[in-house]
């Protein structure tokens, strides 16, 4: 049975494309909460090709209100995590879901742009995104900053659906950066980083506001 994703009907595809970028207000939350459902199979899949091992130390850009941080935290034994998020309101929101893994003392929420990292050389031994590249202001920049932030063989992973894919959906035409697998594969080998794979992964259908769409994610790992 396919998911089924209903999204603010009072929003234009303009506005919605904003929320989306960066979620504001009781809004946001909601389309946080909508998300949750639009988002699961390419989140969880992230984390399965990401494979984190047992001690790592991971960095996740853009982690919206954090509903499936305790699912990465699962896969692995005694993983430490820090989300960070464009979004106060979001980081509000993961903060409120995530209580227990941060009074533990194993997770932490910080608002942050990809941009600047608040982070130390050689952080974190994985970084993982779901469906932020289209939004990276300066992207070579912006991956390079990942680089510095991530240690000597450590992985990043970045999720997204492909230009072709966002090229259906209306709300893609407003600030949307598209790519297919190749463009990203090229970026990262630009900005210096190594062994660079892609892997795509179907998933069940989506109605998205009435309208089936058939999904897929592409997940390009590499190593610095």
């Amino acid at each position: 049975m396919a998911e089924k994703l209903n999204l603010d009907d009072k929003l234009t595809p303009k506005e919605l494309a904003k929320h989306l970028r960066q979620p504001e207000g009781e809004t946001g939350k909601e389309i946080g909460l909508q998300m949750n459902k639009g988002n699961k199979h390419i989140c969880l899949n992230s984390y399965e090709v990401l494979n984190p091992k047992n001690k790592n130390h991971i960095l996740e850009i853009g982690m919206g209100n954090g509903f499936f941080v305790k699912d990465l935290l699962k896969m692995a034994d005694d993983l430490t995590y820090i989300g960070i998020d464009f979004s106060p309101i979001m980081v509000d929101e993961a903060n409120f879901i995530n209580k227990a893994f941060i009074k533990s003392g194993q997770v932490r929420f910080e608002q942050a742009s990809i941009e600047k990292l608040p982070f130390n050389d050689n952080t974190f031994d994985c970084i993982t995104t779901t469906n932020t590249l289209y939004f990276w202001p300066k992207p070579q920049d912006n991956a390079e900053e990942l680089l510095r932030v991530l240690k000597p063989g450590g992985t990043l992973l970045i999720a997204y659906r492909s230009k072709s894919f966002l090229d259906e959906l209306e709300l893609s035409k407003h600030g949307f950066a598209k790519y297919e697998v190749a463009d990203v594969e090229n970026l990262l080998i630009k900005s210096g980083f190594k062994q660079i794979v892609t892997k795509i992964i179907k998933e069940p259908e989506l109605d998205f506001d009435g309208t089936m769409f058939q999904m897929e994610g592409a997940y390009t790992t590499c190593v610095k």
